[in-house]
């Protein structure tokens, strides 16, 4: 990561606020921070250190994804990883305590596209859930798809922060 894209404790901290719908405690905030902080450092050691050697390869093939790589691990929960729109969704329904969102609609959809599946996602939320948006976060290294539910209100926040911090981000539209 080069210094003009160096992130600070403070964006670090605002940057998993918003990822976490403000849902982690400052001292689990601060660990994931201390350890985003020692990565700039010290990357591929500390990767082995906190998540094992293959996590470590992530400093080698794509140093500047290692901050995203840790936010990704730490926040796993958060996420909805899969290979397809299907099981995508299913992530993204079972995200929410009381689903009020649809079943997928195997027999009756017209998704020609990725960009066609995450209108309809996009609508559903907005009927449903309104308070989120869906983000493509990160890369994912072995699945197609790597989103996370974001307050729809701090998305442009959280893609701006992201631009600034060199972070792979986007909306899901």
């Amino acid at each position: 990561m080069n210094t003009e894209n160096t992130p600070t404790q403070e964006q670090l901290v605002q940057l998993i606020r918003l990822l976490s719908c403000n849902d982690l405690d400052e001292h689990e905030s601060s660990r994931i921070v201390g350890v985003c902080l020692q990565s700039l450092t010290e990357p591929e050691k500390t990767l082995r250190t906190h998540y094992g050697a293959d996590a470590a390869k992530v400093a080698q093939y794509d140093p500047q994804g290692v901050i995203a790589f840790i936010l990704f691990i730490e926040l796993e929960d958060y996420f909805a990883v899969a290979d397809t729109v299907d099981e995508l969704y299913e992530q993204i329904v079972d995200a929410f305590e009381q689903p009020a969102l649809p079943e997928y609609p195997y027999d009756n959809n017209s998704f020609q596209t990725v960009s066609d599946f995450y209108q309809w996602v996009d609508s559903q939320l907005l009927a449903h859930h309104d308070k989120y948006r869906l983000v493509s976060f990160g890369e994912s290294y072995t699945n197609d798809f790597q989103l996370i539910l974001v307050y729809r209100e701090q998305a442009e926040e959280l893609l701006s922060l992201c631009q600034t911090l060199g972070l792979q981000a986007e909306l899901c539209e």
